[in-house]
Parts: structure tokens; sequence; C-alpha cells
């Protein structure tokens, strides 16, 4: 658990420059022994993956603020790599002010597209599918998502036929909560913040507020009861760009 407490969600790390998302070989390769080395079953028909979800073994992905579900048959998977969607959906949703959408879940052996690979875990729920959205919410997924590669906690592949991003948990124990993850994101935020109020900054008051790394004007408009349009106007911004430590009126 400490590997994956260290990566917080807006901060790549490690060797992730030198990584792509390229799928390989080795990366399905790597999936796949990962699978079987957990004894992972790869649920051959509709039917298994319903009676594993009513046995509990599977988690439905259930649609809430930060996530959301496309046209998904199966929205089941194994109880870890919820845990992993709805933390990145919450970071994601924060990130780049849009809700995650998954589109593909627990896939059976016989309902496998024609262009899967005969390697692939998704029968097993062990991976999850998220669609491609805007080009800066692409950017916020390659980011963390090759971090994330870099601690041995995720296997990620960008496909493009159809383009989405497909992400299988390595990290399958009862330890992986990346809830965590969001913990020490939050930490790391606080320090930022007295740091730069030790620093002589202003601290966030009622009628005021530090940016974060991460931040957006949608995010702090939705969590401050206001519009973009009103922070705007009332701190005269040109651009929605914003830096960690601006100081915002709200009021």
């Amino acid at each position: 658990m400490a590997a994956i407490a260290a990566v917080a969600f807006g901060a790549a790390g490690g060797r992730a420059d030198a990584q792509s998302l390229h799928g390989s070989k080795a990366s399905v390769n790597l999936m796949y022994t990962s699978a079987r080395g957990k004894a992972l079953d790869f649920l051959r028909t509709p039917d298994a993956v319903y009676k594993a979800a009513v046995a509990g073994e599977l988690k439905l992905i259930s649609i809430t603020d930060d996530l959301d579900l496309g046209h998904v048959a199966f929205p089941f998977v194994l109880p870890a790599t919820l845990r992993f969607a709805d933390s990145l959906a919450k970071a994601y949703h924060a990130g780049c002010g849009e809700r995650l959408v998954v589109t593909s879940g627990t896939r059976p052996l016989d309902e496998q597209p024609p262009n899967a690979s005969p390697l692939s875990v998704h029968p097993t729920g062990m991976a999850i599918d998220f669609r491609k959205a805007s080009d800066a919410c692409r950017a916020w997924m390659r980011k963390n998502l090759l971090a994330l590669e870099d601690r041995h906690v995720i296997e990620a592949t960008e496909e493009m036929h159809p383009p989405h991003f497909h992400v299988a948990v390595l990290r399958q124990s009862t330890e992986l909560h990346p809830s965590t993850v969001l913990a020490a994101q939050s930490a790391a935020k606080s320090s930022a913040a007295s740091t730069s109020t030790a620093a002589g900054d202003v601290a966030s008051g009622p009628d005021t507020y530090v940016v974060q790394r991460g931040d957006n004007l949608w995010t702090i408009a939705r969590r401050h009861n206001t519009t973009t349009f009103r922070l705007q106007q009332i701190n005269h911004l040109e651009s929605s760009d914003l830096k960690p430590g601006q100081v915002l009126k709200l009021r």
C-alpha cells in the first residue's frame, strides 16, 4: 500500500516521461500473467458474470457525481478495480472538470470483440476501459496513468479503435484502496497551503480561496456555490488559466 499511497493524482513522477501508453506484447503478457498469478477466473459467459456479481465476487459500477457509464454491457469489475475507478474518477473530475466515463468492465470470453487479444483480462474483471475526452483531460489521464504504471499499480494502454484508455489494476489484494492516494494528495495540498501562508501569501478565508494544484475555475465555482463567470468577473481574469498559490476572491 505504501507504493500507491505515494502517488498523488495530478503529479506524475518516477520514470513516467520515458514510458508510453502504446500497447505491446510485453504489456499484454504482464496483465495476463498477473491475472493468472492471482488465480482470477476468466468468465466465459454472461451468466457466469451475473453469478459472480450475485456472489459478491464482482461489484456493480455505479454512476456518481464523478463517474458515468457509457454503453457498458456488463458494468461489473473486481472490488479493487472498482475502488481504483472511483478514486481515479474523483481526482479526474477535480483535475479537469469532467466526469470520467467507463466504456467497458468485465467482458466474458464469449462476448469478446473480434479485435480482442486472446490474452485479454477483461473476462476476469481486473480491467476497465475509460473514454477519451477533451485534449486537456486526455493529457491528465496520460500523465497520471503513466505515474501509476511507474509504481506498478496498473498497466495501461491508450487504444485507438475505438479510442479509449484500457487499464488493468495489478494490485488486487485487499490492501489496495486508492482513496489513500487521494488522502495523500489532500495532505500534500494542506502542506503546500501552509507553506504558502508561512511565506506571506494570503490564506483561504470565507471570501478568498488559494488555488491548489489541479484546481480549475469550474471546480472552484462548484465548491463555493458560485459561477465561473462570476469568478472571472470579480477577479478580473482575462482567461481561465490559474496558477497554484493564486488568491481568488469568492464574493
